[in-house]
């Protein structure tokens, strides 16, 4: 089938007449060339739809329209490009715009007479209509927008070419899912819409409705103004609630059904972009489909099962991924379900899930065979969490083992994260399901017994961690036991038996030791150091702590590090020497800053020393800043340590007079994480102890010789009072007698 050049209407066209359907069309487009005239001139479209958003991204454009002679906006099917070059083209001070419409063009041989009419060229006989267009526009003055140039991008960039290097005052302003690759291109990529997609849907759709449910399908929909136009005018016959929950069959149910072209129907819109693709980059984009976490050059490789570099490249250059800015790549929602659907078409959904699911279980294996992880592993982890809850929701049968190690690494990232209600709960189905010898539920006893920990479950905690610890010993798994008997401590420790949880702790250690697990010691050695510190033993929790921060500043993750720190910070604390303890809070708060939850403790550390130091304001505000953490958080603090802070709490509380004390703590639950980090590194929190006239007068008199209620009868106050000095002065003075108060006041 051809198109009339004249009339636009579709014929089977005969050698002797190729371009027009009749004599008449032929001989009517004879009378306008001989007239000066083109049959076609392309104004820019119109809309009787508002253009509603993108404010910064067409200042931003208007900017590089000024400073490039040709400009290309690049992005994936109907995220709203043509309609942005257009309202960027009507806001340009030039004297002519045209539009230039590839998309209806089939043959590379089109696109030269698609310029030609868009600007009102005509073919003189025995001239190469190229040549024509060329000396046409010369010394015109003109912006083309130049539509839907994926599909012919070579011809284009041709052309393209030839008008900006032979006419000094053309201009062009491009749409493509892919770059021209033209001299002197500036890219734009456009991408989908954030607040302004809720205006958007609300204008298509004629109504206000429930902003946080629009909000939500506009977000499942990546804000692609296309699927929320269509979205909006479904949401005219579908509640919005509704509309939600079927927005996984959204290539079908997002669709005009009077206008199936590209631009009205989402699957069509993707197909156009998919169609274009050769055969092997057909292969990788429907195998990625089942990656809705995003992916790495690795776990593509595994579903393509080859090289994968200039594949997604090609796929990236088309829109068809993305990559993020972590050098990940993924596919927008929409496209990936079209994605799928050819996956299935193709009968490869069973091959590709089967590849992802042994490399998701390949990536946890650590845990199964080594006694700590790795940095780089948990990171791996984190990377991969929504690829593991959707391999596990969708990739495997309901009796397939492997569950039980998707659900702990999803259960892993969950407890970094602070979220893990849910994950916790399937993992306790998945054990009922599974066998006793199953290969990986050593791995999740472990787990469960952490989240019964957690969830103050601790006898149920000791029973799944000593079982987790019993099975691996009955299959001679020696690697693993340095790291179960830490957690079966933890268990002990929920429950405040601390023999048994040094004992499960130095279990762990001589396992450790025996296997060579170095960082893995170094963290029992420190939990160990914590639970000595907490009965009293303070110089062999140093010795223990002193023996493992070396090896974990050197190997661990800075939030294992930062644990180790605060102990150490709580050791010089229990020492009495201030200035040490700062600098190791400090340190702790350094190295965890960009992960608030494992700086808390250290910000808390930094808080004790502030009070204890006389700056009793400034520890206040910490202090409660901290708890508001702990509360969002739902992380509680261990009894010794909860103990210390609440200590200095009431030493500011005594020093302060009510109106600072309550002026202090409104304004610590005025504080924000970052600024409650900034504040801990305050460099002049460290500084000697001050006590009010008070104290120090009971000080004097203890020093004397009386006893608490000679003190009481001296300065007329009750004997609970004397009590309460003296011991908030013992506790900002970091001293544990009433002979050492007694020595400071002699020396001092």
């Amino acid at each position: 089938m051809g198109t009339c050049a004249s009339c636009g209407t579709e014929f089977a066209p005969l050698p002797s007449r190729a371009r027009y359907c009749s004599n008449a069309c032929r001989q009517r487009a004879y009378r306008q060339r001989s007239a000066g005239t083109s049959t076609v001139v392309a104004e820019l479209p119109r809309y009787d739809d508002a253009f509603v958003g993108r404010e910064t991204e067409l200042a931003e454009l208007l900017s590089l329209l000024r400073e490039h002679r040709l400009l290309t906006l690049v992005g994936p099917a109907g995220v709203g490009k043509t309609r942005l070059a257009v309202e960027l083209a009507r806001r340009t001070r030039k004297i002519e715009v045209r539009s230039v419409e590839l998309g209806r063009l089939s043959r590379p041989d089109q696109v030269v007479q698609a310029f030609a009419e868009a600007v009102g060229v005509y073919q003189h006989a025995g001239v190469a209509l190229r040549t024509t267009l060329l000396a046409e526009l010369g010394n015109r003055r003109i912006l083309l927008l130049v539509d839907n140039c994926e599909h012919l991008v070579e011809e284009c960039c041709d052309v393209v070419d030839a008008l900006l290097s032979r006419c000094p005052n053309v201009q062009v302003l491009a749409t493509s899912r892919e770059a021209l690759r033209a001299v002197g291109e500036a890219v734009y990529p456009v991408h989908g819409m954030d607040s302004d997609a809720v205006r958007l849907f609300v204008e298509r759709a004629g109504v206000q409705g429930d902003q946080d449910a629009i909000a939500a399908v506009c977000a499942r929909l990546d804000g692609l103004p296309l699927a929320v136009e269509l979205a909006a005018e479904v949401s005219r016959s579908v509640p919005l609630s509704e509309l939600g929950d079927r927005l996984d069959q959204r290539l079908d149910l997002l669709s005009d059904a009077g206008d199936q072209t590209r631009h009205r129907s989402l699957r069509a819109a993707v197909a156009w972009s998919h169609d274009l693709l050769t055969k092997y980059e057909k292969e990788l984009f429907r195998r990625l489909a089942l990656l809705p976490g995003g992916f790495g050059l690795d776990i593509a490789g595994v579903v393509q099962g080859g090289p994968v570099i200039g594949l997604l490249t090609a796929l990236q250059a088309k829109s068809l991924v993305v990559r993020e800015n972590d050098g990940r790549f993924r596919m927008l929602e929409s496209v990936r379900l079209y994605a799928e659907e050819r996956l299935r078409e193709h009968d490869e959904w069973g091959v590709t899930a089967e590849r992802i699911v042994e490399w998701l279980c390949g990536l946890g294996e650590p845990g199964v065979a080594s006694s700590i992880l790795a940095p780089e592993q948990v990171k791996a982890l984190h990377q991969e969490y929504d690829n593991a809850v959707y391999a596990f929701a969708h990739l495997v049968a309901p009796h397939d083992e492997r569950r039980l190690m998707l659900a702990t690494m999803v259960l892993r990232v969950c407890f970094d994260r602070g979220y893990f209600a849910e994950a916790g709960a399937v993992l306790m189905q998945v054990l009922d399901q599974t066998p006793a010898d199953a290969r990986y539920r050593i791995l999740a006893l472990e787990y469960a017994s952490l989240l019964a920990g957690h969830e103050g479950r601790h006898d149920e905690a000791v029973k799944f961690a000593s079982e987790a610890v019993e099975t691996a010993q009955a299959g001679g798994q020696q690697e693993i036991m340095c790291r179960l008997y830490r957690t079966l401590a933890g268990a002990y420790d929920g429950m405040a038996d601390v023999p048994n949880t040094a004992w499960a702790l130095r279990q762990s250690i001589e396992y450790g030791v025996r296997n060579g697990n170095e960082v893995s010691v170094a963290v029992s050695r420190q939990n160990l150091g914590w639970c000595l510190l907490n009965t009293g033993s303070v110089d062999e929790a140093g010795a223990l702590i002193e023996d493992s921060l070396p090896v974990l500043k050197a190997h661990a993750r800075a939030d294992i590090v930062a644990i180790a720190v605060h102990t150490w910070g709580c050791i010089a604390l229990e020492q009495g020497d201030l200035a040490a303890a700062g600098a190791r809070f400090a340190d702790g708060v350094r190295m965890s800053a960009h992960v608030p939850r494992a700086a808390l403790e250290s910000v808390e550390g930094r808080a004790v020393v502030a009070v204890l130091s006389g700056r009793h304001e400034l520890g206040v505000r910490l202090l409660v800043a901290c708890e508001q953490m702990r509360t969002t958080w739902v992380v509680s603090a261990q009894p010794w340590w909860r103990r210390k802070v609440d200590a200095a709490l009431d030493v500011a509380r005594e020093a302060l007079s009510r109106a600072a004390f309550t002026r202090a703590v409104s304004a610590g639950r005025a504080m924000d994480v970052r600024h409650a980090v900034e504040t801990a590194l305050d460099k002049e929190i460290v500084r000697p102890a001050v006590l009010s006239d008070r104290q120090r007068m009971v000080v004097e008199l203890v020093a004397q010789g009386m006893t608490n209620v000679q003190v009481a009868a001296k300065l007329g106050i009750s004997h609970r009072t004397v009590e309460s000095h003296v011991h908030n002065v013992k506790t900002a003075l970091n001293l544990s007698t009433r002979a050492q108060l007694v020595a400071w006041a002699q020396q001092n």
